[in-house]
């Protein structure tokens, strides 16, 4: 972070994703997925793309910080819109920091970029 902003981006293959067990994999899960999220991306017929879109923009958001937050202390929701929001669960982190998410996806790749400035 510098000068009180922040810049991340990460791609990843969604075919990772689509090899994921949820049932196999509850830990993954678990620690990676808040459950509004797991909701949400089961409720999508191609839920891998969903999966992978929202650890991209969790890998983007927590390479725009410098303080360690787990994966399923920040979640990915949509508004009204359809447009990716950052929320932090963590208080001090919510206290502390304001991200803005925009996510893009083909058949085969997800990428997030994330901006975060310190309040």
């Amino acid at each position: 972070m510098i000068n009180n902003i922040g810049i991340g981006l990460d791609i990843e293959n969604i075919g990772r994703f689509t090899k994921l067990d949820l049932k196999k994999n509850r830990n993954f899960f678990d620690r990676i997925y808040t459950q509004k999220e797991k909701e949400y991306s089961l409720s999508k017929p191609n839920h891998p793309s969903h999966f992978a879109a929202r650890f991209a923009a969790k890998e983007a958001v927590k390479k725009t910080i410098r303080d360690n937050v787990a994966f399923n202390e920040i979640e990915i929701t949509n508004d009204k819109n359809g447009a990716p929001k950052v929320k932090f669960l963590n208080k001090r982190m919510e206290k502390k920091y304001k991200s803005i998410i925009s996510i893009s996806h083909t058949k085969s790749i997800v990428q997030a970029v994330c901006i975060t400035f310190k309040k």
